[in-house]
């Protein structure tokens, strides 16, 4: 994980570790955020990160209790996906940006959704003072998926792939596991995650250890989508979401336009902008060829 980042201190001891990568662009171009899922790290964007900063900047960061964003006991407790929307919401004040895009995979697709009817708060609504004019939903659901649906509790990081992928990738693989395992995740953060079913793949067998998973329960009692409807129809939604997701089930995905009027499913087909199959998994980048995702976040960011 890069060494090279600023942290922003908040309130009630929530520290946000935090890069803006392609910076020579800022007022230039037009940034886009990228809101990390349940476990992920800054780092494990590097492959989609580094491509769109040629040319645009790009923040990532790490949320609460994680990665870098080492916070007190109390601020780990906290964990919600409504204190993960406002901590961005805070960061986003604090770099004074008044327009960009954002990318939520996983996880981070429910905190963009929920960053986005904070205006709508039945109770302590809170302006947005910035525009969010393209959004992109990776891996992600809008309402809570049943307990014995592709839970978290699954094996995290292989369940990003297809099976197919895994048998074919095997080295691929194990580079990306390393380097997984390098960033900072607290089991008290992102719950139980068993590793022991890598070692066909010739790894080290890591079980982490049982504590109560924060991320996890954020993930499993958010309740937002009365909400979606008053997502403002300027704002332009493109859903992206495979059928070998072994997380989320493609399904989730497909529903996402049903609660945000303005969202729209990714456009398939062979053509520059355009996803090439639905035939991919959880880890969705990691899929196809990086300068195809580029184009395709590229041409929704210009429509």
């Amino acid at each position: 994980m890069s060494t090279d980042f600023s942290l922003l201190q908040l309130p009630g001891g929530v520290n946000i570790a935090y890069e803006v990568l392609g910076a020579s662009f800022l007022g230039r171009r037009r940034p886009i955020v990228l809101i990390s899922g349940l476990s992920i790290v800054r780092k494990d964007w590097a492959l989609l990160s580094h491509t769109l900063s040629q040319s645009r900047p790009v923040l990532v960061y790490d949320h609460r209790g994680i990665g870098d964003s080492v916070c007190s006991p109390s601020a780990v407790e906290e964990i919600s996906i409504e204190n993960m929307a406002l901590d961005l919401f805070s960061l986003l004040i604090h770099l004074q940006w008044k327009e960009f895009a954002i990318c939520g995979w996983s996880m981070g697709g429910v905190v963009a959704q929920q960053l986005l009817v904070l205006p709508f708060h039945p109770r302590y609504p809170l302006a947005l003072p910035f525009r969010v004019t393209h959004v992109f939903l990776a891996g992600t659901r809008s309402v809570v998926l049943q307990a014995n649906k592709h839970g978290f509790q699954k094996r995290v990081l292989s369940n990003t792939f297809d099976p197919m992928w895994l048998q074919q990738n095997q080295g691929r693989f194990e580079t990306l596991f390393r380097g997984w395992l390098s960033g900072v995740r607290p089991a008290a953060v992102i719950g139980i995650v068993d590793f022991s079913f890598l070692s066909p793949y010739s790894l080290p067998i890591y079980l982490l250890q049982k504590f109560p998973a924060k991320q996890q329960q954020a993930v499993a009692s958010f309740n937002i989508q009365y909400l979606l409807p008053y997502i403002p129809r300027d704002i332009k939604v493109l859903v992206i979401h495979g059928e070998l997701d072994q997380i989320i089930p493609f399904s989730a995905g497909r529903e996402i336009p049903s609660f945000i009027p303005s969202a729209r499913f990714m456009p398939i087909g062979p053509s520059a902008g355009q996803v090439w199959s639905t035939t991919f998994g959880h880890f969705w980048f990691q899929y196809f060829d990086i300068d195809m995702w580029r184009e395709v976040l590229e041409s929704h960011m210009s429509s």
